[in-house]
């Protein structure tokens, strides 16, 4: 059953979540009910034991606490034979047993990689995240968005304040269908290289041909190859980067998101992309005492801030103020036009 409804989800989560991590334990218990099962075989068949003393017998003799001791001078040479070979593999083998499944069950990451897959098991039109993206995960929490992350590290999902983080390889298809890639709505893949990157693209699009896929690249000669291969937006890091820096150097405010081009996007915003910029008009500029209207026809306004309050709500006879300050969406390769208007001589 998968469900987009968050509440269900968080209540079945909790209840039914932990039983996952029995799989994980299996067969160290197998191991050590089969070791029981043994020793309890010659108890029964040397001692004459009923099946419910042997086992109690046989799980006192590979723990050594010993709650049964047959008379050593009574017991046939073969039944001592068996008892030490089993005693001398049983204890170690219990205690390595033991120690396994007491460390798995005390980690912290196992119990959130388990709860992850729980609910990625049964959730629909989510995010996933591939790679280790800790601010994304912290926005999507913050705006309560469901989603599930898988990352290689198990420190990151310690990092990560969530239950939504399966550790495991982001490329792997097993690890997408443990996400629930199948059902997702927004893919975002970031992985440590671009080879990893176009191995996951492709894994998902056949899981799940209608997924928006989105994905991060290193390699800007590789942006046509991602598109082709099936991602609804291919975002170039460096260069992401770099005009974010460019426009809060040129604007003195990053202002807000920088974006990427479409297919039907002007010549000028696919060489260049989109940007958000701030400036602040000063006193004696150009744009002291001009109208919207006369801002370079490329850039458009989408706020002003006056007397330290934004406002969308402007006509393009609106006057620009000394100390006000201009929102600004478009073509970043303009911004220069704009800051030197704004800027007193």
């Amino acid at each position: 059953m998968r469900t987009k409804q968050k509440w269900l989800l968080d209540i079945l989560e909790i209840i039914f979540a932990p039983y996952s991590i029995i799989s994980r334990i299996v067969p160290q218990l197998i191991a050590i009910a089969l070791v029981i099962i043994i020793t309890s075989e010659v108890f029964i068949y040397y001692q004459h034991l009923d099946i419910i003393s042997a086992i109690y017998a046989s799980v006192g003799l590979i723990t050594t606490i010993g709650l049964y001791a047959p008379a050593i001078n009574q017991m046939p040479s073969l039944e001592k034979i068996f008892l030490t070979i089993l005693v001398g593999s049983s204890v170690a083998i219990y205690t390595t047993l033991i120690t396994g499944i007491i460390m798995t069950l005390s980690r912290r990451s196992v119990w959130i990689d388990a709860r992850a897959r729980w609910r990625a098991a049964h959730m629909k039109n989510h995010i996933v995240i591939l790679g280790e993206m800790i601010e994304v995960a912290e926005e999507l929490d913050r705006i309560k968005a469901d989603y599930v992350m898988i990352v290689k590290n198990e420190e990151i999902a310690k990092k990560i304040n969530s239950p939504r983080v399966i550790i495991g390889n982001p490329s792997s298809e097993i690890e997408l269908k443990n996400s629930g890639v199948q059902e997702a709505s927004v893919v975002l893949i970031a992985l440590d290289n671009d080879l990893e990157n176009m191995t996951a693209l492709i894994r998902t699009k056949s899981l799940n041909p209608n997924a928006r896929i989105i994905t991060v690249i290193h390699d800007e000669s590789l942006t046509d190859v991602f598109k082709q291969a099936g991602a609804y937006q291919v975002i170039r890091i460096r260069r992401f980067i770099g005009r974010a820096l460019a426009s809060l150097a040129l604007s003195n405010n990053i202002g807000g998101i920088l974006l990427e081009s479409t297919e039907d996007s002007s010549r000028a915003v696919k060489k260049h992309g989109y940007a958000v910029g701030f400036f602040y008009v000063e006193k004696g500029s150009k744009c002291d005492g001009i109208k919207i209207s006369e801002i370079p026809t490329k850039l458009l306004p989408i706020l002003i801030q006056k007397q330290n309050n934004f406002t969308p709500y402007f006509t393009r006879d609106t006057k620009l103020d000394a100390g006000d300050g201009l929102v600004i969406l478009g073509d970043p390769s303009e911004f220069h036009i704009l800051k030197e208007m704004c800027t007193s001589s």
